[in-house]
């Protein structure tokens, strides 16, 4: 079982297409707050990308940026500019020939910019973020790079029709582009989480052996001899690699799993306590309680009024 593959199919991931920016000369401006991960694609020219948090990153056309905190992304014309146009009048300009337009008119190159939101199942979405780092750059001049434009121009026009099927298209469009991002991090600079047990050869057996049968009963010894492993080198390297032990990994699986079943109804408790592993219902809804803060069965309830 394919661990990342298995995360980005619960989130089920769509898209809400922020729009395309145009800008001119001399220009900074702050793109409004959003609710999730973002994603920038440069479409022709070249500008500054900062945050509060980060530098600034040159981007060239064809680069590549993905924002996990979407909650302070700049683009500028200069790397020490200022951003002269705030979220409010930002969103307050005009589209123009389907593009918000920036900077002075008609002088000098043209830098466009496009951005799209990645929404995710609000029982889950949370896990996206504890799989992306802060920012992720992909250079036009890398492979990914190429194969992220031809996603995001089958997203561009699959989006801008009606066709039987669109929204199916464009949720697995979006989980194909998100799994080469991740994919590429796991390989380039791996971090604590998923990615970073993905990026061992043998943790990422590991964590596939949880993932294709979440119902046993695994323990730190039986995944070690699996893997090849000692049981406390085992237990060691995971818990660095991916920032929690083993077992605490498993739970927290199970619960992703429940939350999404229980949302969608159908299922009796037992149903669901037997799906992700447990002995009895009665076990199941207290480790839920432990764990998520209400019964299962006043879970959705409980979701709805947390996200207000």
């Amino acid at each position: 079982m394919d661990a990342l593959a298995d995360v980005i199919r619960l989130l089920r991931p769509a898209t809400v297409l922020l729009g395309s920016m145009s800008a001119t000369g001399r220009w900074g401006v702050r793109v409004p707050e959003q609710p999730g991960p973002t994603f920038y694609f440069v479409t022709e020219g070249n500008c500054w990308f900062r945050t509060d948090d980060t530098g600034p990153v040159s981007l060239r056309e064809g680069d590549y940026i993905l924002s996990a905190k979407p909650f302070s992304d700049s683009f500028l014309s200069e790397a020490d500019g200022r951003t002269e146009l705030s979220d409010d009048a930002f969103k307050a300009r005009h589209m123009v020939d389907g593009e918000i337009r920036v900077g002075g008119e008609g002088s000098g190159p043209v830098t466009r910019v496009l951005g799209g939101l990645i929404q995710c199942d609000p029982a889950n979405a949370d896990l996206l973020i504890g799989l992306l780092p802060r920012l992720v750059h992909v250079p036009a001049i890398e492979r990914t790079a190429t194969r992220l434009r031809a996603l995001v121009s089958i997203i561009l026009e699959e989006a801008a029709e009606s066709r039987p099927g669109r929204d199916a298209v464009l949720c697995r469009l979006i989980e194909v582009m998100l799994i080469e991002t991740l994919r590429r991090e796991a390989a380039w600079s791996p971090h604590a989480g998923l990615l970073g047990g993905l990026a061992d050869p043998q943790l990422a057996e590991a964590l596939g052996h949880i993932h294709a049968d979440v119902a046993r009963g695994w323990t730190v010894g039986e995944l070690a001899r699996r893997v090849g492993m000692s049981r406390s080198v085992f237990a060691r390297r995971f818990s660095e690699a991916v920032g929690v032990a083993p077992v605490e990994y498993l739970l927290g699986w199970r619960m992703a799993l429940a939350k999404d079943v229980l949302l969608r109804g159908g299922n009796t408790l037992e149903e669901v306590a037997e799906t992700v592993g447990y002995r009895s219902a009665s076990a199941f809804s207290t480790a839920f309680n432990q764990r998520v803060g209400c019964p299962p069965s006043e879970y959705a309830a409980y979701l709805q009024a947390e996200r207000g």
